[in-house]
């Protein structure tokens, strides 16, 4: 079953919808809750005679210390339910973990104004050109002066015509074979602070493959490989790798960057190993870890 074309989905409700101005705390997960509307710090009506800062849709205010999370998840190419389920398990990060996480879907919102604000931005299942020269600009600078950022999944197919984006993601989305394959993800590092410690693990997704082969790139340390011994024998050989990297870090150009190509299953997001992968990686990328 194909997820991520021709699909309509809606956004669990929340309850804590708060301006920035108004830094409220939340407890509260997504589930079940009232939503409010789109409205915040950087909404257009509060700077009207500045550049438009864009919507910040939720924030929910976490314990001092911790990481501070911008979720990223605008899509200009391709639609996922997993864009929902991921930023959802990311802003549950709050009451689990004690993130601080605002959610964005406005390209205007990824400014220096909100980078100011947080130490990760996470592009979330993002696809497809969304930044204008300005946004670009401010994340480029942030970033070298040592902004961490996380990619997941099409993040390697986002702001594909951007130089500094894709040298920084360290490569481009190539293909994938048709439909959902569990694999064996095996970890590639264990002295990493993101990897140390963890086992390999069970996943099924589909599995990127990509235009640079990521272990060729200077300064890109593999920190998790799919097996590809362990998929189905119908699995089309065409799309094996060899060595499959899918998930790698660096510190290339001033911030920590993590990229994994797993999370187009919306099953992903409720498996702990992914959970908590993407949690070391908020934290190894905020300078916590």
């Amino acid at each position: 079953m194909r997820y991520d074309r021709g699909m309509s989905v809606a956004l669990r409700s929340i309850s804590c919808v708060l301006a920035i101005a108004a830094c409220g705390a939340c407890g509260d997960s997504m589930a079940g809750q009232a939503a409010a509307p789109e409205a915040g710090l950087g909404s257009d009506a509060a700077v009207p005679d500045a550049r438009p800062l864009g919507v910040i849709t939720y924030l929910c205010t976490g314990q001092p210390g911790q990481p501070r999370v911008l979720v990223y998840t605008f899509e200009n190419l391709w639609r996922h339910v997993s864009n929902i389920t991921a930023s959802n398990a990311i802003y549950d990060m709050c009451t689990t973990r004690g993130y601080t996480v605002m959610v964005a879907n406005d390209p205007r919102a990824v400014n220096a104004t909100h980078l100011a604000q947080v130490d990760v931005i996470a592009f979330t299942v993002t696809s497809g050109p969304g930044l204008d020269a300005l946004g670009q600009a401010d994340l480029e600078a942030w970033i070298r002066g040592g902004g961490g950022m996380i990619g997941i999944h099409s993040a390697s197919a986002t702001e594909p015509s951007w130089p500094f984006y894709v040298a920084n993601i360290g490569t481009t989305f190539s293909g994938h074979a048709s439909d959902l394959w569990p694999g064996t993800v095996q970890v590639m590092s264990s002295t990493h602070p993101i990897t140390a410690g963890l086992g390999n693990f069970q996943l099924t997704d589909e599995w990127y493959f990509f235009t640079r082969r990521p272990e060729t790139v200077p300064g890109m340390e593999m920190l998790l490989a799919l097996d590809e011994s362990s998929l189905s024998p119908d699995y089309p050989a065409m799309y094996k790798q060899g060595y499959h990297p899918i998930a790698w870090a660096h510190e290339l150009y001033g911030g920590r960057v993590f990229y994994t190509a797993f999370g187009h299953n919306p099953d992903d997001w409720s498996d702990p190993n992914v959970l908590e992968l993407t949690a070391r990686a908020i934290e190894w990328a905020a300078h916590k870890r």
